[in-house]
């Protein structure tokens, strides 16, 4: 702790020495320099990402800047209401079977299951097709197609 409460101020002092000695050197550049303009900024042709001479100063505009008012206009007022559209009628939709009510399982092996009744449900996990296709989940000791 001691060596860092002395190393403190001798690294702010280096840091103040080192300041001085690159600002005195700013000063010793000619004067002949600043009043010269400095040269437009372009890219560098071999690097596309670096600029060509530095320091530069910005491209003058092309063509100088206006102000414009920003102006808002309203909608239109629609004096008549749109056209009615009919729309056709949907054909009648073909008549969805209702899931049967859940099944207790009687028993599982590799290939499915059988319920009580001994109808075979064929697939692993819970997800099994019954006999007649249709597609079968199994929740717990119970199983439900849809």
């Amino acid at each position: 702790m001691k060596t860092m409460i002395r190393t403190i101020p001798a690294l702010a002092c280096a840091m103040l020495l080192a300041g001085g000695h690159a600002w005195s050197q700013e000063q010793a550049a000619p004067a002949e320099s600043l009043t010269e303009p400095l040269p437009v900024c372009r890219l560098d042709p071999r690097d596309s990402g670096k600029l060509a001479v530095v320091p530069c100063r910005p491209a003058p505009p092309v063509q100088p800047r206006r102000s414009v008012a920003q102006v808002i206009g309203r909608m239109p007022v629609q004096r008549t209401a749109p056209p009615a559209v009919s729309m056709p009628s949907l054909p009648p939709s073909p008549a969805v079977p209702m899931p049967g009510a859940p099944q207790p399982i009687g028993a599982c092996d590799t290939g499915g299951c059988r319920d009580a009744a001994g109808a075979r449900y064929n697939g692993a996990g819970n997800a099994t097709l019954d006999a007649n296709g249709r597609i079968c989940h199994r929740n717990g000791a119970f199983m439900q197609c849809f």
